[in-house]
């Protein structure tokens, strides 16, 4: 199925007669294949661009391949050179009193604030972003929205997080965004099924849950095939895995967790790693493998030095102590419950600290017309 957007993009590049204009068209092409996981395709794009306007600069042009450059690294692997890139899209756009690309490159920013857990600065870009986009600058307006009902959501707070899902889906819908709607879909099917893993962990379990955030993440997997969808591949079979060792699916989780998790690796899915080899060593020891079971546990465990969100950990610890537990290792399994019950405070702490901010910093914003 081929993109709306992207056919009203080429045919905006066929029509226009401006050099530069055709120039900013294509780098807006780049972004959205990118976006879409066509990686190689953006980068020629890009490069031609480049080697088009190395003697003879414009502000416009390079801000837009600056953004596009950020796209690409980011969508690839998560990079962090993809904030400098797009930084300098914002940067450039400002100087040059390009409001429109600026609004846009504010969003991404938002985007990404999230990813480095700099929340103050995420709703710092989230109202530059809804405050000085048009009413019909539907990319930025979609991406903003999304973040905004991103926040809540993980915030714990999805009764908020849903008129900014309905905004976000009604912007990309205008702009013929297939794109973004994927990416609607793979955050709310996301947050819902890490709603039910801490559930499952920390609460009373709900098989209801998990089996729904299943069926969203098979709607996903048919979407993406629909509009060929190529950017992190990975991420919806890694969640799979996840429900589906809640679901105590055991042999088709690991079947997941063994297939994916060298490419989950690649694109930029380290944060993740702790809670991937905890669920996959709980697998290995329900299918009887000690030996293997123990491996993960211990990597697992060395893979908690390195950055990981509060929610992982605590899950991943969790799901650690049950591992140790069955392992004949009962004290260190206490301590890793009490650990896990420690970071699960903190991160109900962070939630509520969060939607205080979202509240405060876009309190003059009404998501019904964002």
């Amino acid at each position: 199925m081929r993109s709306r957007l992207l056919t009203r993009l080429d045919t905006a590049i066929a029509k226009a007669r401006n050099p530069v204009e055709v120039a900013c068209l294509k780098a807006e092409r780049a972004c959205f294949l990118a976006r879409q996981g066509h990686l190689a395709q953006a980068r020629v794009l890009v490069d031609a661009l480049h080697t088009q306007f190395a003697w003879r600069p414009h502000a416009a042009v390079s801000a837009w391949l600056s953004l596009a450059e950020g796209l690409n690294d980011y969508y690839s692997h998560l990079s962090t050179s993809a904030r400098d890139r797009v930084m300098r899209a914002h940067a450039l756009s400002g100087a040059a009193h390009l409001a429109p690309l600026r609004a846009l490159s504010a969003a991404w920013l938002a985007h990404m604030d999230v990813a480095n857990h700099d929340m103050g600065r995420m709703v710092q870009h989230l109202h530059e972003a809804l405050a000085g986009a048009a009413p019909d600058h539907h990319s930025a307006r979609s991406r903003a929205c999304l973040v905004v009902a991103y926040a809540y959501h993980f915030a714990g707070d999805e009764s908020r997080a849903l008129p900014w899902y309905a905004r976000s889906h009604f912007h990309a819908t205008a702009d013929g965004d297939e794109a973004h709607l994927s990416a609607l879909m793979h955050n709310q099917a996301s947050l819902r099924g890490n709603q039910a893993r801490l559930t499952a962990m920390f609460g009373e379990p709900s098989p209801e849950a998990t089996r729904q955030a299943l069926l969203s993440s098979e709607s996903i997997t048919r979407f993406d095939a629909g509009i060929g969808t190529a950017a992190l591949v990975s991420l919806v079979p890694m969640m799979q895995a996840q429900l589906l060792t809640h679901d105590q699916r055991w042999p088709q989780a690991l079947a997941l967790f063994e297939l994916h998790f060298d490419a989950a690796m690649a694109e930029g899915l380290e944060r993740m790693k702790p809670c991937f080899l905890a669920d996959r060593a709980w697998c290995r020891l329900q299918l009887g493998d000690a030996r293997l079971a123990a491996a993960d546990a211990q990597a697992a465990e060395a893979s908690l030095r390195q950055p990981c969100d509060l929610d992982d950990r605590a899950l991943a610890q969790a799901r650690l102590a049950q591992v140790m537990e069955r392992l004949g290792q009962a004290r260190e399994a206490a301590l890793l419950r009490e650990r896990a019950r420690s970071d699960l405070q903190a991160h109900r702490g962070e939630q509520e600290r969060l939607v205080a901010l979202l509240d405060e910093g876009l309190k003059d914003i009404d998501p019904a017309t964002a």
